[in-house]
């Protein structure tokens, strides 16, 4: 209980020592001196004697045998829960959300490169295989070596023709996704 006078900092002071502890002789002198000062003090001053007497009178309470786990139980309810990170990513180093991006962006960086290298090689067989099926074709410059007369003679009759659509060569495809493949 807190009081309001003169000195009332060094007495509320004095009777949280006192609650904790015997006063020094020191400690005791200031108090007689704030008692003096005012009255009312030494109303408070024995009522908390008296309450002080009365509860060091009182037994101590017998502990439960399982009072330390009920704490330690207590006291994981009561803390902040955190979410639990996978074992995997603790192992690798993981657990925090910057280490998890930049691990995502190796990934996608991998994958690409590694998709494009494979885009490389691919080109790469086309290539071949048509450098091995190329020198049984004949070339668009030898048909143009012709004469232009040679070259002119059929144009009328070739024009009046139905246009039809061009259809692809599948047994040529398929010899040349065969030489690709291998």
């Amino acid at each position: 209980m807190k009081i309001r006078i003169m000195n009332h900092d060094e007495f509320n002071r004095l009777l949280e020592i006192a609650m904790r502890r015997p006063l020094s002789a020191a400690e005791e002198a200031r108090l007689q001196a704030c008692l003096m000062e005012e009255p009312a003090a030494k109303a408070i001053w024995e009522e908390e004697q008296a309450l002080s007497r009365l509860l060091g009178r009182l037994p101590d309470a017998p502990l439960a045998s399982n009072f330390t786990a009920r704490v330690l139980q207590a006291l994981e309810r009561d803390s902040p829960r955190q979410r639990r990170t996978p074992p995997l990513f603790r192992w690798f180093g993981l657990h925090r959300p910057a280490r998890q991006a930049a691990a995502l962006c190796l990934v996608l960086v991998l994958i690409a490169l590694g998709y494009s290298r494979y885009q490389s090689v691919r080109r790469e067989r086309m290539a071949l295989a048509l450098a091995r099926v190329a020198p049984g074709i004949d070339t668009a410059s030898e048909a143009v070596a012709l004469a232009p007369d040679e070259l002119w003679k059929d144009f009328d009759a070739i024009n009046r023709l139905p246009q039809t659509k061009p259809q692809a060569d599948e047994e040529l495809l398929a010899l040349l996704k065969e030489v690709a493949m291998k």
